[in-house]
């Protein structure tokens, strides 16, 4: 049985991982050969570090000291106030975007989706937002490419963090098999959606990257409900030590968290997708083993360990913040379409310092008032021990 107290920093430390591979993923995805081209699965490491988290959290007291109502109110105060920064700085960067010419909308296209994001509710119309380099070296896209969440796009995932959130109320009473078996049957839907996208766009292959764009949001309820079940199957294997054999297998693999951290990294250097195949073998095989081994290691060290309490502290806001940050830069800077890895430096530097400065002194203060205002004491007897997502 597992100590409902109990840190645990490695996967802490993965979730800054993740999130900062995501942030280079974005800024030097212009590169005529682009780098960390898989760690757009980084946003699967989430929902199944969802799962497990909520679990250990809110498991034992949802449905008893803490109502649904109460735990309601907890996930949108921790969730919303971030998004809300990551979203006032994505309108200001849109519209930067737009007077510089590398985007193109309406009035009424940017009243829409500034309403419609806020609401946390997708953006299904057309805008025409290009990538991060200058539109003088690539253009502006064509219509339908700026995403569900135009401000900032990396939030569509947040969207189904929400989704998540809810479905946990459900989920939450069953045991692990049955969670395993509805985290495998939403799998099978994920795949015949994202055969069917690929035979759509022309291709034999499997989409995997779904949920961020209209014509494959559908696509993103079944890609969260697969990974935020396998994460709370986990939790609970945990406390009944009823893994799966592959499962302790990892073990043997890795052995500390700097090997695991390595296999992330690995994970996410592979440059193709074969045919939808390679993600889907780490979605399936890999991820839950990365989950499952990282709560049971533990860092080397204090050093270590502070190490990724702070990557994981800083993780959230720096996937709230980054983008659009990413985009100021590339749309100011000089000649930041022939200087891609200079500008997506600066970027990074500039996203980590204004996520750091924004979690402690804009939105931690905030997030606290309104969980004492809305939340009220059971807040505090289920304050997470691990950074919730």
């Amino acid at each position: 049985m597992t100590n409902r107290h109990q840190k645990y920093e490695v996967l802490d430390g993965l979730r800054g991982i993740a999130a900062i591979s995501v942030m280079v993923m974005h800024f030097l995805q212009d590169l005529s050969v682009p780098v960390l081209q898989s760690a757009y699965l980084s946003v699967d490491i989430f929902f199944i570090l969802s799962g497990f988290i909520l679990t250990h959290s809110y498991g034992d007291k949802l449905h008893h000291a803490l109502g649904i109502g109460q735990y309601l109110k907890m996930r949108l105060v921790r969730l919303y106030p971030m998004i809300c920064i990551g979203l006032v700085i994505g309108a200001i960067s849109l519209y930067a975007m737009k007077l510089d010419g590398a985007a193109a909308f309406s009035v009424g296209n940017f009243v829409s989706a500034v309403g419609e994001n806020f609401l946390l509710l997708p953006y299904l119309g057309d805008m025409s937002v290009g990538s991060f380099v200058r539109t003088s070296a690539h253009g502006v896209p064509t219509l339908g490419n700026a995403g569900n969440f135009p401000l900032n796009p990396p939030e569509w995932s947040l969207f189904f963090e929400m989704f998540a959130s809810l479905l946990f109320v459900a989920a939450i009473r069953f045991d692990r098999r049955s969670l395993l078996k509805a985290a495998y049957a939403s799998l099978a839907l994920f795949v015949v959606y994202g055969m069917m996208i690929g035979i759509n766009e022309g291709k034999l292959t499997i989409i995997v990257n779904q949920g961020w764009r209209a014509d494959n949001f559908v696509g993103g309820f079944f890609r969260v409900t697969y990974g935020f079940l396998i994460g709370v199957a986990i939790r609970k294997m945990l406390d009944s030590d009823g893994a799966p054999h592959a499962y302790w297998m990892s073990g043997r693999l890795i052995g500390s968290a700097r090997a695991l951290f390595v296999a992330f990294l690995l994970i996410t250097l592979f440059p193709t997708s074969i045919k939808g195949l390679y993600p889907l073998a780490i979605l399936v095989f890999v991820a839950p083993m990365l989950i499952f081994q990282g709560a049971k290691l533990r860092p080397g060290g204090a050093l270590s360990a502070r190490a990724c309490s702070f990557v994981g502290w800083l993780s959230y806001p720096l996937y709230c913040v980054h983008y659009p940050v990413g985009r100021l830069v590339f749309t100011y800077l000089p000649n930041s379409e022939q200087h891609i890895v200079g500008a997506a430096a600066l970027a990074c530097c500039l996203s980590i310092a204004a996520a750091a400065v924004l979690a402690k002194c804009v939105e931690e203060p905030v997030r606290r008032y309104l969980m004492k205002r809305f939340a009220g004491a059971a807040s505090r007897s289920a304050a997470s021990p691990v950074r919730a997502a």
